[in-house]
């Protein structure tokens, strides 16, 4: 990776992760090796050594990457509009970095980055009247419900719409569950609410 004027940027950790999610989004987790990791840096691998340990670390360093970039709602939503905005967009961006959702569902990476959006997501819970001692549970089953549907990519059921009807987008089906979801968890609206 040589900069126009013919100079190579300084290797960094920063740089190397960059270009590592930048594969990882392209082609896939598979594609990530340390070998085309170092070729795509115009390096050698013996360089990367020098600012990670491994893949592994290389793992942990992307999901503290994309961990950073987590959704939050606007505050001035009603907060059962809240929780169905942020997941919804959850679901969007995590579609987008598709590597994501594997490294995360096999829970060999902890992120200290995720743990705002957590937090945050545990307050919209109980602002829309989810008892503080059922919160975690509630974040934690939305949290594997969306990691279902991005790893879930069987078509079985899917082709099984009445004749005529408009196949649904994932998009469209996941807004389906996770409304749902909220409306079983969440207590009734008062019809006078605003």
């Amino acid at each position: 990776m040589v900069t126009p004027g013919g100079t190579r940027p300084k290797l960094s950790r920063e740089l190397i992760v960059t270009k590592a999610r930048a594969i990882a989004d392209a082609s896939g987790l598979d594609a990530l090796t340390l070998r085309e990791l170092a070729h795509a840096l115009g390096t050698g691998q013996a360089s990367l050594y020098r600012h990670i340990a491994d893949r592994r670390e290389l793992l942990g360093l992307l999901v503290d990457d994309v961990a950073l970039e987590f959704p939050t709602a606007d505050p001035e939503l009603p907060p059962r509009e809240r929780l169905i905005r942020v997941w919804l967009d959850l679901h969007a961006f995590l579609s987008a970095h598709e590597w994501v959702a594997k490294v995360i569902a096999e829970g060999e990476y902890v992120s200290r980055n995720a743990a705002p959006f957590a937090r945050h997501q545990l307050t919209c819970l109980t602002d829309a009247g989810v008892h503080p001692d059922e919160a975690m549970r509630a974040y934690r089953a939305l949290y594997n419900l969306l990691l279902g549907f991005l790893l879930n990519k069987h078509p079985m059921g899917h082709h099984l719409d009445p004749a005529g009807a408009a196949p649904s987008t994932e998009d469209e089906e996941f807004r389906w569950a996770v409304t749902r979801f909220l409306d079983g968890l969440l207590p009734a609206e008062h019809p006078d609410a605003p």
